[in-house]
Protein backbone atom coordinates (compact mmCIF):
# COMPACT_ATOMS: atom_id res chain seq x y z
CA UNK A 1 0.00 0.00 0.00
CA UNK A 2 1.43 3.24 -1.11
CA UNK A 3 2.15 5.81 1.82
CA UNK A 4 0.09 8.86 2.31
CA UNK A 5 2.23 12.17 2.04
CA UNK A 6 1.89 12.29 5.74
CA UNK A 7 2.86 9.37 6.47
CA UNK A 8 5.86 10.48 4.39
CA UNK A 9 6.43 13.45 6.32
CA UNK A 10 6.63 11.42 10.03
CA UNK A 11 9.51 9.24 8.52
CA UNK A 12 11.83 12.66 7.98
CA UNK A 13 13.92 13.55 10.91
CA UNK A 14 13.18 16.26 12.31
CA UNK A 15 17.18 17.56 11.45
CA UNK A 16 16.06 17.35 8.25
CA UNK A 17 12.79 19.10 8.50
CA UNK A 18 14.93 21.90 10.37
CA UNK A 19 17.47 22.13 7.08
CA UNK A 20 14.25 21.86 4.30
CA UNK A 21 12.34 25.12 6.39
CA UNK A 22 15.60 27.04 6.47
CA UNK A 23 15.92 26.53 2.74
CA UNK A 24 12.84 26.92 2.05
CA UNK A 25 12.59 30.49 4.03
CA UNK A 26 15.89 31.44 1.82
CA UNK A 27 14.42 30.59 -1.89
CA UNK A 28 11.18 32.14 -1.23
CA UNK A 29 12.15 35.64 -2.03
CA UNK A 30 14.31 34.36 -5.04
CA UNK A 31 10.98 32.55 -6.02
CA UNK A 32 8.93 35.46 -6.27
CA UNK A 33 7.44 34.23 -2.63
CA UNK A 34 6.84 37.66 -1.13
CA UNK A 35 4.05 40.00 -0.52
CA UNK A 36 3.63 43.96 -0.13
CA UNK A 37 1.51 44.92 2.63
CA UNK A 38 -1.23 48.07 2.73
CA UNK A 39 2.07 49.87 3.87
CA UNK A 40 4.10 49.07 1.04
CA UNK A 41 6.23 46.47 3.29
CA UNK A 42 7.22 43.82 1.22
CA UNK A 43 7.78 40.52 3.51
CA UNK A 44 8.70 36.88 2.72
CA UNK A 45 5.32 34.53 2.56
CA UNK A 46 5.27 31.12 4.68
CA UNK A 47 4.70 28.43 2.61
CA UNK A 48 4.31 25.08 4.05
CA UNK A 49 6.46 21.96 3.56
CA UNK A 50 4.11 19.61 3.00
CA UNK A 51 2.17 19.75 -0.12
CA UNK A 52 -1.58 18.72 -0.67
CA UNK A 53 -1.90 16.18 -3.52
CA UNK A 54 -4.74 16.00 -5.93
CA UNK A 55 -4.96 12.98 -8.38
CA UNK A 56 -4.80 13.47 -12.10
CA UNK A 57 -8.38 12.20 -12.49
CA UNK A 58 -9.73 14.86 -10.09
CA UNK A 59 -7.89 17.39 -11.14
CA UNK A 60 -9.23 16.69 -15.17
CA UNK A 61 -12.90 17.07 -13.66
CA UNK A 62 -12.27 20.27 -11.97
CA UNK A 63 -11.07 21.53 -15.16
CA UNK A 64 -14.14 20.60 -16.84
CA UNK A 65 -16.17 21.64 -14.09
CA UNK A 66 -14.56 25.22 -14.06
CA UNK A 67 -14.54 25.27 -17.55
CA UNK A 68 -18.72 25.27 -17.17
CA UNK A 69 -18.74 27.27 -14.73
CA UNK A 70 -16.47 30.19 -16.81
CA UNK A 71 -19.29 29.98 -19.05
CA UNK A 72 -22.11 30.40 -16.39
CA UNK A 73 -20.60 33.67 -15.62
CA UNK A 74 -20.46 35.17 -18.67
CA UNK A 75 -24.00 34.84 -18.72
CA UNK A 76 -24.46 37.18 -16.15
CA UNK A 77 -23.48 40.20 -18.34
CA UNK A 78 -26.15 39.94 -20.90
CA UNK A 79 -28.59 38.60 -18.40
CA UNK A 80 -28.11 42.21 -16.65
CA UNK A 81 -29.28 44.34 -19.56
CA UNK A 82 -32.01 41.91 -20.05
CA UNK A 83 -33.81 41.65 -16.86
CA UNK A 84 -33.90 44.44 -14.52
CA UNK A 85 -34.29 42.81 -11.52
CA UNK A 86 -31.11 42.00 -11.77
CA UNK A 87 -29.95 45.76 -11.17
CA UNK A 88 -30.26 45.68 -7.34
CA UNK A 89 -27.87 42.66 -7.10
CA UNK A 90 -25.25 44.22 -8.61
CA UNK A 91 -25.11 47.87 -7.32
CA UNK A 92 -22.97 50.11 -9.86
CA UNK A 93 -22.78 53.73 -9.26
CA UNK A 94 -24.21 55.86 -12.08
CA UNK A 95 -20.28 55.97 -13.59
CA UNK A 96 -19.75 52.30 -13.44
CA UNK A 97 -23.03 52.14 -15.21
CA UNK A 98 -21.94 54.48 -17.83
CA UNK A 99 -18.57 52.35 -18.60
CA UNK A 100 -20.83 49.11 -18.60
CA UNK A 101 -23.15 50.88 -21.40
CA UNK A 102 -19.95 50.10 -23.97
CA UNK A 103 -21.12 46.67 -23.69
CA UNK A 104 -24.13 47.50 -25.65
CA UNK A 105 -22.13 49.83 -28.37
CA UNK A 106 -21.86 48.91 -31.56
CA UNK A 107 -18.87 47.34 -33.08
CA UNK A 108 -17.91 46.55 -28.79
CA UNK A 109 -15.44 43.30 -29.00
CA UNK A 110 -15.66 40.72 -26.12
CA UNK A 111 -12.84 40.29 -24.67
CA UNK A 112 -11.67 37.26 -22.77
CA UNK A 113 -12.16 36.20 -18.66
CA UNK A 114 -9.66 35.34 -16.70
CA UNK A 115 -11.13 34.06 -13.67
CA UNK A 116 -9.78 32.13 -9.93
CA UNK A 117 -12.86 30.56 -8.28
CA UNK A 118 -12.14 30.15 -4.94
CA UNK A 119 -13.53 26.72 -2.88
CA UNK A 120 -13.57 24.99 0.09
CA UNK A 121 -11.39 21.68 -1.02
CA UNK A 122 -10.95 18.20 -0.14
CA UNK A 123 -8.72 16.21 -2.77
CA UNK A 124 -9.59 12.44 -1.34
CA UNK A 125 -11.27 9.93 -3.84
CA UNK A 126 -14.08 9.38 -1.80
CA UNK A 127 -15.59 12.76 -0.82
CA UNK A 128 -14.18 15.47 -3.13
CA UNK A 129 -17.55 15.64 -4.95
CA UNK A 130 -19.66 16.21 -2.50
CA UNK A 131 -16.77 17.87 -0.04
CA UNK A 132 -16.00 21.32 -2.40
CA UNK A 133 -17.73 24.03 -2.76
CA UNK A 134 -16.98 27.40 -4.05
CA UNK A 135 -17.77 30.79 -2.23
CA UNK A 136 -16.57 33.22 -5.13
CA UNK A 137 -15.75 34.01 -8.02
CA UNK A 138 -12.94 36.83 -9.00
CA UNK A 139 -12.97 37.99 -12.44
CA UNK A 140 -10.50 41.46 -12.68
CA UNK A 141 -6.71 41.15 -11.22
CA UNK A 142 -6.80 37.37 -10.26
CA UNK A 143 -3.98 37.21 -7.61
CA UNK A 144 -2.14 34.12 -7.33
CA UNK A 145 -0.83 33.76 -10.51
CA UNK A 146 2.94 33.50 -9.89
CA UNK A 147 2.13 32.41 -6.36
CA UNK A 148 0.45 28.74 -7.40
CA UNK A 149 3.11 27.66 -9.95
CA UNK A 150 6.04 29.49 -7.73
CA UNK A 151 5.20 27.19 -4.38
CA UNK A 152 5.50 23.66 -6.92
CA UNK A 153 8.41 25.04 -8.26
CA UNK A 154 10.43 25.31 -4.74
CA UNK A 155 8.80 22.40 -3.08
CA UNK A 156 9.55 20.30 -6.00
CA UNK A 157 13.14 21.10 -5.91
CA UNK A 158 13.20 21.14 -2.09
CA UNK A 159 10.84 18.36 -0.70
CA UNK A 160 10.38 16.49 -3.14
CA UNK A 161 13.29 14.88 -3.32
CA UNK A 162 13.80 13.90 0.13
CA UNK A 163 10.55 11.94 0.01
CA UNK A 164 11.63 10.23 -3.28
CA UNK A 165 14.56 8.99 -0.66
CA UNK A 166 11.99 6.87 1.39
CA UNK A 167 9.74 6.23 -1.30
CA UNK A 168 10.71 6.46 -5.21
CA UNK A 169 7.28 5.78 -6.11
CA UNK A 170 7.10 9.19 -5.17
CA UNK A 171 6.66 11.09 -8.45
CA UNK A 172 4.25 14.01 -8.28
CA UNK A 173 3.97 16.26 -10.84
CA UNK A 174 3.41 20.52 -10.83
CA UNK A 175 -0.27 21.70 -12.28
CA UNK A 176 -0.79 23.66 -15.46
CA UNK A 177 1.43 27.03 -14.56
CA UNK A 178 -0.82 29.44 -14.43
CA UNK A 179 1.43 32.31 -15.60
CA UNK A 180 1.82 30.29 -18.55
CA UNK A 181 -2.46 29.58 -19.08
CA UNK A 182 -2.39 33.63 -18.82
CA UNK A 183 -0.30 34.25 -21.37
CA UNK A 184 -1.40 31.95 -23.59
CA UNK A 185 -4.96 33.93 -23.29
CA UNK A 186 -3.10 36.81 -23.88
CA UNK A 187 -1.15 35.80 -26.99
CA UNK A 188 -4.87 34.44 -28.14
CA UNK A 189 -6.47 37.56 -27.94
CA UNK A 190 -3.69 39.07 -29.82
CA UNK A 191 -3.70 36.90 -32.83
CA UNK A 192 -7.91 37.35 -32.85
CA UNK A 193 -7.42 40.93 -33.33
CA UNK A 194 -4.78 40.86 -35.55
CA UNK A 195 -2.21 42.84 -33.29
CA UNK A 196 1.01 41.33 -33.35
CA UNK A 197 3.68 43.78 -33.67
CA UNK A 198 3.25 45.73 -30.07
CA UNK A 199 3.47 44.61 -26.28
CA UNK A 200 1.91 43.10 -23.54
CA UNK A 201 0.51 45.67 -20.76
CA UNK A 202 0.39 44.24 -17.31
CA UNK A 203 -1.87 47.59 -15.99
CA UNK A 204 -2.31 48.24 -12.69
CA UNK A 205 -2.02 51.22 -9.98
CA UNK A 206 1.47 50.81 -8.14
CA UNK A 207 -0.05 51.98 -4.80
CA UNK A 208 -3.42 50.07 -4.45
CA UNK A 209 -1.21 46.96 -3.51
CA UNK A 210 0.64 43.62 -3.45
CA UNK A 211 -0.14 42.27 -6.79
CA UNK A 212 2.53 45.06 -8.38
CA UNK A 213 4.97 42.39 -7.23
CA UNK A 214 3.09 39.68 -9.13
CA UNK A 215 2.95 41.45 -12.30
CA UNK A 216 6.72 42.84 -12.14
CA UNK A 217 7.87 38.94 -12.00
CA UNK A 218 5.09 38.19 -14.93
CA UNK A 219 7.02 40.16 -17.24
CA UNK A 220 10.06 39.13 -16.55
CA UNK A 221 9.11 35.98 -17.29
CA UNK A 222 7.51 36.66 -20.86
CA UNK A 223 10.07 38.76 -21.60
CA UNK A 224 12.15 35.22 -20.84
CA UNK A 225 9.66 33.42 -23.07
CA UNK A 226 10.56 36.12 -26.33
CA UNK A 227 7.45 38.35 -25.45
CA UNK A 228 7.95 41.67 -24.72
CA UNK A 229 5.78 42.71 -21.55
CA UNK A 230 5.53 46.25 -19.37
CA UNK A 231 4.26 47.21 -16.52
CA UNK A 232 1.96 49.86 -16.36
CA UNK A 233 -0.59 52.49 -14.90
CA UNK A 234 -4.32 52.53 -15.93
CA UNK A 235 -3.17 56.26 -16.71
CA UNK A 236 -0.28 55.81 -18.40
CA UNK A 237 -2.45 54.37 -21.62
CA UNK A 238 -2.80 57.08 -24.95
CA UNK A 239 -3.96 56.83 -28.14
CA UNK A 240 -1.71 57.87 -31.22
CA UNK A 241 -2.68 57.58 -34.81
CA UNK A 242 -5.40 55.38 -33.67
CA UNK A 243 -3.27 53.27 -31.70
CA UNK A 244 -2.60 52.42 -27.94
CA UNK A 245 0.47 53.69 -26.62
CA UNK A 246 2.43 53.10 -22.79
CA UNK A 247 5.32 54.71 -22.08
CA UNK A 248 6.62 54.92 -25.50
CA UNK A 249 5.67 51.32 -26.36
CA UNK A 250 2.70 50.33 -28.97
CA UNK A 251 0.56 47.97 -27.21
CA UNK A 252 -1.27 45.14 -28.65
CA UNK A 253 -3.50 43.61 -25.19
CA UNK A 254 -4.02 44.57 -21.65
CA UNK A 255 -4.16 42.85 -18.44
CA UNK A 256 -5.43 44.80 -15.90
CA UNK A 257 -5.48 44.42 -12.32
CA UNK A 258 -7.70 47.57 -11.59
CA UNK A 259 -11.57 47.79 -11.20
CA UNK A 260 -14.08 49.75 -13.07
CA UNK A 261 -14.65 51.16 -9.27
CA UNK A 262 -11.32 52.00 -9.17
CA UNK A 263 -10.80 53.59 -12.72
CA UNK A 264 -14.12 55.52 -11.71
CA UNK A 265 -11.64 57.36 -8.46
CA UNK A 266 -9.22 58.11 -10.82
CA UNK A 267 -11.64 59.81 -13.49
CA UNK A 268 -13.11 61.96 -10.43
CA UNK A 269 -9.40 62.95 -9.80
CA UNK A 270 -8.89 64.13 -13.25
CA UNK A 271 -6.94 61.50 -15.03
CA UNK A 272 -8.26 60.59 -19.05
CA UNK A 273 -9.49 57.26 -19.53
CA UNK A 274 -10.46 57.50 -23.06
CA UNK A 275 -7.51 55.99 -24.46
CA UNK A 276 -8.23 52.50 -22.06
CA UNK A 277 -12.13 52.98 -22.55
CA UNK A 278 -11.87 52.25 -26.38
CA UNK A 279 -9.25 49.97 -25.59
CA UNK A 280 -11.82 48.11 -23.95
CA UNK A 281 -14.46 48.38 -26.87
CA UNK A 282 -11.53 47.06 -29.08
CA UNK A 283 -11.43 44.09 -26.87
CA UNK A 284 -7.52 45.00 -25.96
CA UNK A 285 -8.31 44.75 -22.60
CA UNK A 286 -8.65 40.84 -20.54
CA UNK A 287 -10.34 40.98 -18.33
CA UNK A 288 -12.98 42.62 -20.51
CA UNK A 289 -15.87 44.75 -18.85
CA UNK A 290 -17.71 41.18 -18.45
CA UNK A 291 -15.51 40.39 -15.49
CA UNK A 292 -17.14 43.49 -13.04
CA UNK A 293 -19.84 41.55 -12.54
CA UNK A 294 -17.24 39.27 -10.04
CA UNK A 295 -19.11 40.54 -7.19
CA UNK A 296 -19.83 37.99 -4.41
CA UNK A 297 -23.23 38.53 -4.92
CA UNK A 298 -22.90 36.81 -8.48
CA UNK A 299 -23.71 33.76 -6.31
CA UNK A 300 -27.46 35.21 -6.22
CA UNK A 301 -27.93 34.75 -9.39
CA UNK A 302 -26.09 30.89 -9.38
CA UNK A 303 -28.45 30.38 -6.31
CA UNK A 304 -32.40 31.89 -7.04
CA UNK A 305 -34.52 29.78 -8.77
CA UNK A 306 -36.03 33.21 -10.50
CA UNK A 307 -32.76 33.16 -12.69
CA UNK A 308 -32.58 29.38 -13.88
CA UNK A 309 -34.20 29.61 -16.91
CA UNK A 310 -31.13 31.50 -18.25
CA UNK A 311 -28.50 28.67 -17.36
CA UNK A 312 -28.34 24.98 -18.90
CA UNK A 313 -29.40 22.23 -17.15
CA UNK A 314 -25.72 21.07 -16.49
CA UNK A 315 -24.62 24.68 -15.59
CA UNK A 316 -27.31 24.26 -12.69
CA UNK A 317 -26.76 20.85 -11.81
CA UNK A 318 -23.33 22.00 -10.75
CA UNK A 319 -24.60 25.47 -9.01
CA UNK A 320 -26.81 23.25 -6.83
CA UNK A 321 -23.92 20.84 -5.72
CA UNK A 322 -21.17 23.67 -5.44
CA UNK A 323 -22.49 26.98 -5.57
CA UNK A 324 -23.27 28.55 -1.64
CA UNK A 325 -26.46 30.42 -1.37
CA UNK A 326 -25.59 33.70 -1.04
CA UNK A 327 -28.07 36.45 -0.90
CA UNK A 328 -27.42 40.60 -1.18
CA UNK A 329 -28.37 41.56 2.55
CA UNK A 330 -31.49 43.79 2.68
CA UNK A 331 -35.23 43.81 3.81
CA UNK A 332 -36.98 41.31 1.46
CA UNK A 333 -38.04 38.05 1.10
CA UNK A 334 -36.34 35.34 -0.75
CA UNK A 335 -35.92 31.45 -1.15
CA UNK A 336 -33.75 30.08 1.66
CA UNK A 337 -30.74 27.39 1.10
CA UNK A 338 -33.78 24.54 1.57
CA UNK A 339 -35.72 25.99 -1.72
CA UNK A 340 -38.25 27.35 1.08
CA UNK A 341 -39.80 31.07 1.17
CA UNK A 342 -38.60 33.24 3.78
CA UNK A 343 -38.38 36.56 5.37
CA UNK A 344 -34.36 37.33 4.82
CA UNK A 345 -33.13 39.82 7.71
CA UNK A 346 -35.45 37.16 10.41
CA UNK A 347 -34.28 34.11 8.99
CA UNK A 348 -30.27 35.37 8.98
CA UNK A 349 -30.61 36.49 12.66
CA UNK A 350 -32.41 33.07 13.32
CA UNK A 351 -29.52 31.02 11.53
CA UNK A 352 -26.17 32.86 12.53
CA UNK A 353 -24.37 29.61 13.39
CA UNK A 354 -24.69 28.74 9.33
CA UNK A 355 -24.15 31.71 7.91
CA UNK A 356 -21.09 34.50 7.07
CA UNK A 357 -21.18 37.97 6.42
CA UNK A 358 -19.16 39.57 3.76
CA UNK A 359 -18.37 42.94 2.02
CA UNK A 360 -19.81 42.56 -1.88
CA UNK A 361 -17.07 43.97 -3.38
CA UNK A 362 -13.88 44.41 -1.43
CA UNK A 363 -11.18 41.60 -1.08
CA UNK A 364 -8.19 40.33 0.61
CA UNK A 365 -10.56 38.66 3.53
CA UNK A 366 -11.39 42.05 4.73
CA UNK A 367 -14.63 42.49 6.84
CA UNK A 368 -15.71 38.49 6.59
CA UNK A 369 -17.80 37.61 9.77
CA UNK A 370 -18.44 34.19 10.56
CA UNK A 371 -21.72 33.72 12.89
CA UNK A 372 -20.18 30.80 14.42
CA UNK A 373 -17.83 33.26 15.72
CA UNK A 374 -19.76 36.04 17.56
CA UNK A 375 -22.19 36.54 20.22
CA UNK A 376 -25.78 36.54 19.20
CA UNK A 377 -25.74 40.25 20.17
CA UNK A 378 -22.49 40.99 18.34
CA UNK A 379 -24.18 39.07 15.30
CA UNK A 380 -27.17 41.47 15.44
CA UNK A 381 -25.24 44.41 15.48
CA UNK A 382 -23.45 43.83 12.41
CA UNK A 383 -26.28 42.96 10.74
CA UNK A 384 -27.94 46.33 11.59
CA UNK A 385 -24.89 47.98 10.66
CA UNK A 386 -25.11 46.19 7.33
CA UNK A 387 -28.45 47.05 6.50
CA UNK A 388 -27.49 50.87 6.86
CA UNK A 389 -24.62 49.92 3.77
CA UNK A 390 -27.08 49.17 1.36
CA UNK A 391 -25.70 46.66 -1.96
CA UNK A 392 -22.64 46.56 0.56
CA UNK A 393 -23.00 43.26 1.97
CA UNK A 394 -24.22 39.83 1.43
CA UNK A 395 -24.98 37.35 3.68
CA UNK A 396 -24.03 33.26 2.84
CA UNK A 397 -23.85 30.13 3.59
CA UNK A 398 -21.33 28.87 5.60
CA UNK A 399 -19.12 25.88 3.40
CA UNK A 400 -17.38 23.07 5.25
CA UNK A 401 -14.28 24.42 6.80
CA UNK A 402 -11.77 22.19 6.21
CA UNK A 403 -8.41 21.52 7.88
CA UNK A 404 -5.49 20.02 7.34
CA UNK A 405 -2.25 18.54 8.97
CA UNK A 406 0.97 21.15 7.71
CA UNK A 407 4.56 21.33 8.36
CA UNK A 408 5.80 24.91 8.25
CA UNK A 409 8.73 27.27 8.76
CA UNK A 410 8.75 28.64 12.14
CA UNK A 411 12.26 30.60 12.37
CA UNK A 412 14.87 28.21 11.50
CA UNK A 413 12.93 24.80 12.41
CA UNK A 414 9.66 23.31 11.49
CA UNK A 415 6.48 23.36 13.38
CA UNK A 416 3.44 20.80 12.88
CA UNK A 417 0.16 22.91 12.74
CA UNK A 418 -3.10 22.16 12.14
CA UNK A 419 -4.32 24.91 9.41
CA UNK A 420 -7.62 25.84 7.87
CA UNK A 421 -6.85 25.85 3.89
CA UNK A 422 -8.78 27.16 0.80
CA UNK A 423 -8.03 26.35 -3.19
CA UNK A 424 -8.18 28.44 -5.97
CA UNK A 425 -9.14 27.42 -9.49
CA UNK A 426 -7.85 29.67 -12.99
CA UNK A 427 -9.30 27.37 -16.04
CA UNK A 428 -8.22 28.28 -19.58
CA UNK A 429 -8.56 26.12 -22.49
CA UNK A 430 -5.49 24.94 -22.29
CA UNK A 431 -5.50 23.89 -18.57
CA UNK A 432 -5.82 24.23 -15.12
CA UNK A 433 -3.77 25.68 -12.47
CA UNK A 434 -4.36 25.78 -8.93
CA UNK A 435 -2.74 27.91 -5.86
CA UNK A 436 -3.44 26.78 -2.24
CA UNK A 437 -3.69 28.76 0.47
CA UNK A 438 -3.39 28.27 4.29
CA UNK A 439 -4.18 30.44 7.84
CA UNK A 440 -4.67 29.68 11.40
CA UNK A 441 -7.63 31.73 11.01
CA UNK A 442 -10.91 31.06 9.18
CA UNK A 443 -10.75 33.90 6.79
CA UNK A 444 -7.82 32.09 4.72
CA UNK A 445 -6.06 34.60 3.38
CA UNK A 446 -2.65 36.03 2.47
CA UNK A 447 -3.45 39.74 3.09
CA UNK A 448 -4.44 38.20 6.08
CA UNK A 449 -1.15 36.92 7.73
CA UNK A 450 -1.72 33.62 5.64
CA UNK A 451 0.38 31.54 3.72
CA UNK A 452 0.43 29.36 0.65
CA UNK A 453 0.39 25.67 0.52
CA UNK A 454 1.70 23.70 -2.61
CA UNK A 455 -1.06 21.48 -4.61
CA UNK A 456 0.85 19.01 -6.60
CA UNK A 457 -0.68 16.16 -9.07
CA UNK A 458 -0.61 12.27 -8.43
CA UNK A 459 -1.53 9.49 -11.45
Amino acid sequence: MTPSIYDLFRQLPKSTLDRLSQKLGRLAPSSGLTYQDERGKTTSITVTLRPRLVPAGIRNTLWKTLRVLDGAFQKIAPLYFQNPTLAPIFPFSPREIDWLSLLRKKGYVKGPLVSRWDANTTFGPQEWKEGFSFFEVNGVGVGGLWYGPATEDVILKTVVPELQKIDRRFRPRPNHDMRRLLLGVLLSQRRKLGRTRGVIALAMEKASGSNYVEFERLAQLYRKLGHTAIVTEPTDFRLRGGDLFARGKKIDVIYRDTTLSELCLMEEKGHSLAALELAFCRGQVVSSLEGEFDHKSAFEVFTSPEFAPAFTPAERKLFKQHILWTRLLRERKTINPRGSPVDLIPFVLKNQSGLVLKPNRLYGGQGVAFGIELTRRSWEKKIETALRESGEWVIQQLGKLRKKTFFRPDGLRARQKDLYVVSGFFASPEGLGIVGRMSERKVVNVARRGGLTPILVTS
